[in-house]
């Protein structure tokens, strides 16, 4: 099935390929030390012209411009506990003829990440979260609830410091929204001490309980990222990530970049 009305296209947009993308540069399993935290300013820049049908091959819709800009704050209560903040604002441009445009704030998001075990090497956690709607043209008006499980372990690749981050999420739609699994992995390796390499792969299966423009939908993107650190406590990221596969959704691709700053 293919969006031939206004309204239909609209329903498509926000119910299946707005929330499926999570931020590339977002931090993974490990918490923050007590009176210790990490913030985040990213911008995010997609496109596209297709959408991925219910078979996962793509046909052409008017192109489709998204711009999100994020912060992402996490800091230590205590050494098992790590608050996390994720203001959004967000613009986005659909194409005539349907001629869409929103410019104001995006999904915001806040939990809790609790350490769960630990060693010198691994951590596992698990992070509740609440999700606040920005505009109802992108998400409609419901609160989302999250559980996500997080696992990190830190290894060394050769002569390179490296890690690896899986994560795995369930999120509570409201309303239309649909429910979503989400599974997040990202490799990080430092070839040099201030520079670090990061791929990642955003997996997202969404499930619809009530009857709108389909029925479910699933996507897998890919990231690729350098972060700089340029001064103490100070870095800098940029990268590129794509769709690479999926069914009714957007096939999306674009850039960040974002500013580390540790605390």
């Amino acid at each position: 099935m293919r969006p031939r009305s206004k309204a239909a296209f609209i329903s498509f947009l926000a119910v299946i390929s707005l929330t499926m993308f999570q931020d590339p540069a977002r931090a993974g399993a490990w918490l923050q030390k007590k009176g210790h935290g990490l913030l985040i300013l990213s911008t995010t820049m997609l496109s596209g012209d297709k959408v991925f049908d219910t078979d996962g091959r793509p046909f052409s819709i008017p192109r489709y411009n998204r711009f999100d800009a994020d912060a992402w704050l996490e800091y230590g209560l205590t050494d098992q506990f790590t608050l996390v903040l994720q203001p959004a604002l967000r613009s986005v441009r659909v194409a005539k003829p349907y001629d869409l445009r929103y410019t104001g704030f995006g999904d915001s998001s806040f939990g809790l990440r609790i350490g769960l075990w630990s060693s010198s090497d691994t951590v596992f956690s698990v992070q509740p979260m609440v999700r606040v709607p920005g505009g109802p043209l992108l998400a409609g008006t419901h609160v989302q609830t999250e559980i996500r499980l997080l696992y990190g372990h830190s290894y060394w690749l050769g002569a390179w410091p490296a890690f690896i981050d899986t994560e795995f999420a369930y999120r509570f739609g409201g309303g239309v929204l649909p429910d979503e699994a989400h599974s997040d992995v990202t490799l990080g390796v430092r070839p040099r001490p201030d520079t670090m390499v990061m791929a990642q792969m955003f997996g997202t299966f969404a499930f619809i309980r009530t009857e709108g423009f389909y029925a479910s939908g699933w996507e897998y993107k890919a990231a690729v990222s350098l972060v700089w650190d340029f001064a103490r406590n100070w870095s800098v990221q940029a990268g590129g990530v794509a769709t690479i596969a999926g069914a009714n959704t957007l096939r999306e691709r674009g850039y960040f970049a974002a500013i580390w700053k540790r605390f």
